[in-house]
């Protein structure tokens, strides 16, 4: 059932025993108490948004190209009108739903798993409903090749622009979580659109951040929104060489505050933020004749310790396996080996920790071999020779390990839970929510001289396989620096 559907019988909200005997339920958090009293062990509820939504894609897509054939078929009969069809937005919501908040699965985290408790937080928001069709539209135009899906995820992006301008000049609407969402969400649609605008829209979201204030995080929900944030712009400070701005460093005291900070996604965060402070260091003193880098490299490797210590938590909390099977395409999967994750949550924490970590052991190396163009002692040559080669061998095995993500990331393989097993089934056009959190992790290794030349080729190939087939122009932006950088490193 969508949301314009006719309601249907209404959905129980109660834990998964009480539904079973049909006994009222107190739906108590996180275990119902009946359960508890039972002593029975409560298999707890369903996911939220399938009280709102449920994927009705596939008749959606039937009836749409239904009526493309009807029409297609009585030339004679007027065109219809450009309004759009409610059930083209529920397909585009459907959509979004599907690969950017459930991740496939119910039982599963999508990488925007959080939209949910907006939704019902703030009331069934248009504006966040529409940024969500604006989005789920255009990734499946992209994914199916249907220019007609383009046009009505343009007209929702629009409507949706409109919502999200007048709702920031009411004062009310302004600082309501289900606006900051809907302008994330938003960036989602930019994200495929082009990178220049993709950035606009995260500064946008960034200032939007700072207008809220320090009394924003009085929820949960608002802290992951800062944390999706503070990463957009992490990686927009990278790419324009600007330094980290700070307000935003001043909210993430307060949110520290409020939110459990031994969490991976929250360690990542912060040590995101430092990677920028060491690479603007950088870029201020890059020029300067006789710098003294060995106090930026000492800091760079302190950052680096810091990384490796985040990887160890992260492997408690979002554990893996890694598989092998030297069948699978090796253009797609060198030497048949990729990592299975439970969800696309893990998935991305994983992604972003070895693209931050990549990041700060590029930094280490372009200062090494800064140090080694100056006159040293015999011994201390040496030494940071030895520390480059290190390096060098980190950066390869980085790559590796972030390739070893896309396969199923981009569905390229077809993984169910780690303790199920990894059957496996190769996808034709791969996947729009994959394809949103690998770009930057595979720019990394596709613009790095240390990963092996198959390593390079394979990230470049995937770059170029998300651009054309999720229509991702920030790809096909990407991979032509990627190979520009590698015609210069010859």
């Amino acid at each position: 059932m969508t949301a314009h559907d006719k309601p249907g019988p209404r959905v129980s909200r109660n834990c998964g025993n009480c539904r079973s005997v049909k006994r009222r339920c107190d739906r108590q958090r996180p275990h119902c108490g009946q359960c508890i009293r039972l002593r029975e062990r409560c298999p707890g509820y369903r996911d939220e948004w399938e009280l709102v939504f449920r994927n009705d894609t596939d008749k959606t897509i039937k009836r749409v190209k239904e009526k493309k054939a009807k029409t297609t078929a009585t030339p004679n009969i007027a065109p219809p009108t450009c309004s759009l069809s409610p059930r083209v937005d529920d397909l585009g919501v459907n959509y979004f739903v599907r690969h950017f908040v459930i991740g496939g699965r119910a039982d599963a985290r999508g990488c925007l798993n959080y939209i949910p408790s907006i939704y019902h937080a703030d009331g069934e928001q248009s504006t966040l409903v529409a940024s969500m069709s604006a989005v789920g539209l255009v990734a499946l135009a992209n994914a199916s090749q249907h220019p007609e899906l383009a046009s009505h995820a343009r007209a929702k992006y629009l409507e949706a622009i409109r919502n999200v301008n007048a709702a920031l000049a009411c004062p009310v609407e302004s600082i309501k979580d289900s606006t900051l969402m809907s302008v994330i969400s938003l960036g989602i649609f930019e994200h495929v659109s082009a990178y220049e605008s993709w950035a606009r829209h995260v500064r946008g979201a960034a200032a939007l951040l700072v207008a809220r204030g320090k009394s924003q995080f009085s929820t949960p929900v608002a802290i992951r929104m800062f944390n999706q944030v503070r990463k957009d712009l992490v990686i927009v400070c990278f790419r324009s060489d600007e330094a980290f701005p700070e307000e935003i460093l001043e909210l993430q005291e307060e949110a520290a505050r409020y939110t459990d900070t031994s969490t991976s996604a929250w360690i990542m965060g912060v040590l995101s933020t430092r990677c920028v402070t060491v690479l603007t260091k950088v870029r201020e003193n890059m020029y300067k004749v006789g710098f003294p880098w060995i106090g930026i490299l000492d800091e760079a490797s302190l950052l680096a310790r810091d990384f490796e210590d985040l990887a160890a938590v992260l492997a408690v909390q979002e554990p893996y396996l890694v598989t092998r099977m030297p069948d699978l395409d090796s253009d797609m999967v060198p030497n048949g080996v990729y990592a299975v994750f439970k969800d696309a949550w893990a998935i991305r924490l994983w992604s972003n920790q070895r693209t931050l970590q990549m990041v700060v052991y590029e930094i280490i190396y372009w200062i090494l071999v800064k140090i080694l163009s100056t006159d040293l002692e015999a011994a201390i040559r040496d030494q940071m020779k030895v520390k480059l080669h290190r390096t060098m061998h980190t950066l390869s095995k980085l790559g590796d390990d972030i390739l070893a993500i896309a396969p199923q990331a981009m569905e390229l393989v077809c993984c169910s839970a780690p303790k199920s097993g990894p059957p496996f089934g190769l996808s034709v056009q791969g996947s729009v929510s994959g394809g949103y959190l690998m770009t930057w992790g595979l720019f990394m290794i596709a613009k790095s001289a240390a990963p092996k030349p198959e390593t390079r080729k394979c990230a470049i190939r995937l770059l170029q396989d998300i651009g054309r087939n999720t229509g991702m122009s920030v790809a096909l932006h990407l991979v032509q620096i990627a190979i520009e950088i590698c015609q210069k490193m010859g």
